[in-house]
């Protein structure tokens, strides 16, 4: 079986020299899309945007967390006043009836808190995979743009890597690295 990266400079190589219609106008020219969508606003915006959910997330997390502490130390005090043996046997089983109703309050409590936490994570991961896709699509859509404005026959990502974690371009010369102009396209439109 052939590696990825032998695979791609074999298909590199067979695209340029096999088909006879790429002639020598042929250009290939190359961008570095994590370097584009890392750098490009909208990203900045959606990630800020993501970080602010996810404070009011941690802000409704915590007062549930409140509510918990405060069932818990009602449960201890009930637990510790039930084993009072200044009180009567009644008193003390009323008090421990009182302490396995608050302890029952508590694991709802705890189970309160692991479904919103399992919520509110789904729903940020989910929103995240929307707007990176979201994100993704736009600048594709302004690189195929691009490329077909400038007369480009390809445009190669340069920061994607193999199996084995290896950059499947290991070089690309500043003149066909079309990513700053990229960024200065995707970037224009900055409000």
């Amino acid at each position: 079986m052939m590696k990825p990266f032998k695979l791609f400079l074999a298909l590199v190589a067979c695209v340029l020299l096999l088909n006879p219609a790429m002639g020598a106008d042929t250009t290939i020219v190359f961008v570095d899309l994590d370097k584009a969508f890392n750098e490009y606003y909208k990203t900045k915006l959606a990630d800020s945007q993501l970080k602010e959910q996810a404070e009011e997330f941690n802000s409704e997390r915590k007062k549930l967390v409140e509510v918990y502490e405060g069932l818990q130390e009602e449960f201890n005090k009930l637990r510790e006043d039930s084993a009072n043996p200044g009180l009567t046997e009644e008193a003390r089983t009323d008090l421990r009836n009182q302490a396995e109703e608050k302890l029952i309050e508590l694991r709802d409590q705890e189970q309160k808190i692991r479904r919103f936490d399992e919520t509110r994570r789904k729903q940020l991961e989910d929103q995240g995979r929307r707007m990176r896709k979201r994100i993704v699509d736009e600048i594709k859509e302004k690189v195929q743009t691009f490329a077909r404005n400038q007369g480009y026959t390809a445009v190669i990502d340069t920061s994607g890597q193999s199996l084995n974690g290896v950059e499947l371009v290991i070089y690309v010369d500043k003149k066909v690295d079309v990513t700053p102009s990229i960024l200065e396209l995707l970037n224009k439109g900055r409000e």
